[in-house]
C-alpha cells in the first residue's frame, strides 16, 4: 500500500461527502458514495460534466442557505452555525481516531513535511472531501476579515474548480475526480486495521 493508504473503514459505515464549498452530503452504508449525488445536483444541465459556472451557481445556491439574515455576508455567528450545527465533520480540534495512517508514519511524514498545506494528514472536512481545506467556508474569507462576503465565496468556488480541473478541459466529470479518504476507506485499497493485544481494532470511522 501507498504511504498515506487509509485504514479500512469499520463495516458498516455511513459515507459523509463534503462538496468542494463544505456542503454535506450524508449516505447510508452500502449505497453510492453521496459525492455522486451532489454532482448530479450541481450539474444543472444533466450532461455528466461540471462546469465553472456550475460549479458557482452550486456554491452560491448553498451560501444562501448558510446566510441566514440574507445579508450577503456569512458572520462569525453564521459560521459558528455552520461549523457545529451544519457540518461538525469540519472540526479539526475534536478529537479523532489514529485511523488515517499508522501512527509511526503519519509521524514521520509530519516531521519531514516541507509543505504544511498537506497538515500531515487529512483534517476536518478533508476526510470527506476532494481536497484537504478542513473549513472550506472560512477558507473562502479571502481578505481574512472574518466575514465571508457572497463573492468571496463564488471566487473560492471558481479557484477549487481550478484546482481539480487537472486536465484543463473547463469542466469535471465525476469519474476523472479523486476518491475522498473516507470513500478510499471504505471502498479500498484500504489498510487493514493493527490488532493489539486486548484491545479492538482500530477502524478508520
Amino acid at each position: 500500500m501507498p504511504p498515506g493508504t487509509p485504514i479500512c473503514a469499520r463495516p458498516g459505515t455511513k459515507p459523509i461527502f463534503l462538496s468542494p464549498m463544505g456542503e454535506p452530503f450524508r449516505g447510508e452504508a452500502g449505497q453510492p458514495y453521496p459525492s455522486e449525488a451532489w454532482f448530479a445536483g450541481a450539474d444543472k444541465n444533466h450532461d455528466g460534466f461540471l462546469t465553472r459556472d456550475e460549479m458557482v451557481a452550486d456554491a452560491l445556491r448553498f451560501f444562501d442557505t448558510l446566510d441566514t439574515n440574507k445579508d450577503g455576508k456569512l458572520t462569525p455567528d453564521e459560521v459558528g452555525r455552520y461549523e457545529s450545527l451544519v457540518a461538525p465533520e469540519t472540526s479539526i480540534y475534536a478529537a479523532r481516531p489514529d485511523d488515517f495512517f499508522d501512527r509511526s508514519r503519519r509521524e514521520q511524514d509530519v516531521g519531514a513535511m516541507a509543505d504544511s498545506r498537506d497538515y500531515g494528514g487529512p483534517m476536518g472536512a478533508g476526510r470527506y472531501a476532494w481536497l484537504n481545506v478542513p473549513e472550506p467556508v472560512v477558507a473562502a474569507d479571502l481578505d481574512v476579515d472574518r466575514v465571508v462576503t457572497r463573492d468571496e465565496f463564488a471566487t473560492a468556488a471558481a479557484s477549487i474548480f481550478e484546482r481539480l480541473d487537472i486536465l484543463n478541459r473547463d469542466k469535471l466529470q465525476l469519474i476523472g475526480l479523486p476518491h475522498t479518504p473516507q470513500q478510499i476507506a471504505i471502498d479500498g485499497p484500504c489498510r487493514l486495521p493493527k490488532k493489539h493485544k486486548g484491545r479492538d481494532p482500530q477502524w478508520f470511522g
